[in-house]
């Protein structure tokens, strides 16, 4: 699927969906995003979820609130146990996720780069 501020593939080897944030996008537009996603992860099969966040905008609070009470909850319920983060570089975004994980815990493991994130599972 791809979006103007998100591309959504499968990488089936590793039954692994990867979101790769491209910019900025409203609370409505992550939501959306992330419902196709775990629409898509339920679908296949997936046990891994990478967000490749190296472009991502900063989120607002209410959609990182959403990703931590909601989200995260659901995609646990499908079986995926952590989500495999690759680092913005905008220090504005680095801070969206700091949000997310402090509603969720140690759910989220951090790399440099989608090839290592992909390695890593």
């Amino acid at each position: 699927m791809e979006l103007s501020y998100v591309t959504i593939s499968y990488v089936a080897e590793k039954k692994c969906l990867v979101q790769t944030w491209k910019k900025f996008c409203s609370t409505d537009e992550y939501k959306q995003a992330q419902e196709k996603c775990l629409e898509f992860i339920i679908a296949k099969g997936c046990k891994y979820l990478i967000s490749d966040t190296t472009n991502a905008g900063l989120l607002k609070a209410d959609a990182t609130d959403w990703a931590g009470a909601v989200l995260v909850p659901k995609l646990i319920a499908v079986g995926v146990n952590n989500v495999e983060v690759v680092l913005p570089k905008s220090v504005f975004a680095k801070m969206s996720l700091l949000n997310i994980e402090k509603c969720t815990g140690a759910y989220m493991r951090y790399y440099g780069s989608l090839e290592s994130a992909l390695a890593n599972l």
